[in-house]
């Protein structure tokens, strides 16, 4: 079965690969269409009524998890794959509440990307099995993530700040301007917190402020 396909992310680059990853796969798959934010991927599968969307969660504009919610609001029962980088089991959670099928990351291989989207296009339910794991983790009660949320209270309110703006994606220049601070002192903070945590990639301190619940995840 030739499986049509709406890609949605804001990321064009990351449109073009996967577009070209699914033309690759011996006529398998055909990308219908593509979208840069949620209104966008919502007109486009009402349009086109695919077999299947493959959507990121951080869009500019309508997000992924809203886009979704509209969707089912709607009553639209198009099978809905997330394709994020967020592998916080609250993000999994609340993205199958909002009627998402599957949940993969973004740095899941091309296997795995081809059996999540049979999962899901055929009716199913795929969770990329790192996410799952931590999920099941919580409910056990085990402490899947350790890193930095013990030492989280130690942070003063101003190093919590820059945490938040740094998860938010802003330079060291810009929070500078919103604070009114030095650069050197934004610098200084950001490495004492870094310390304070014992993370120092930035990648990881945007996972620690979302599990801290100082970033919303649209």
């Amino acid at each position: 079965m030739n499986l049509r396909i709406v890609l949605a992310d804001d990321h064009t680059v990351l449109r073009v690969g996967l577009r070209a990853w699914f033309e690759d796969q011996g006529g398998q798959f055909q990308v219908v269409g593509e979208a840069s934010d949620g209104e966008a991927a919502i007109a486009l599968v009402e349009k086109l009524k695919p077999h299947l969307v493959v959507m990121d969660l951080s869009m500019a504009g309508l997000g992924g998890m809203e886009a979704t919610q509209e969707l089912r609001h709607r009553g639209n029962k198009v099978p809905i794959l997330i394709l994020t980088q967020y592998s916080e089991p609250m993000v999994l959670r609340r993205v199958l509440e909002a009627g998402a099928n599957g949940y993969l990351l973004k740095s899941a291989r091309g296997e795995e990307l081809l059996s999540a989207v049979r999962a899901v296009a055929a009716g199913g339910t795929y969770i990329d099995p790192a996410v799952a794991g931590a999920l099941v983790s919580r409910a056990l009660g085990r402490p899947e993530f350790s890193s930095g949320e013990e030492a989280f209270g130690q942070l003063t309110p101003r190093e919590r700040q820059i945490l938040q703006m740094v998860a938010n994606g802003l330079a060291n220049k810009e929070i500078a301007s919103a604070l009114d601070v030095a650069v050197k002192t934004v610098m200084a903070h950001r490495a004492n917190l870094m310390d304070k945590l014992g993370i120092h990639n930035h990648s990881k301190l945007v996972q620690l402020a979302i599990r801290m619940g100082l970033v919303q995840v649209e």
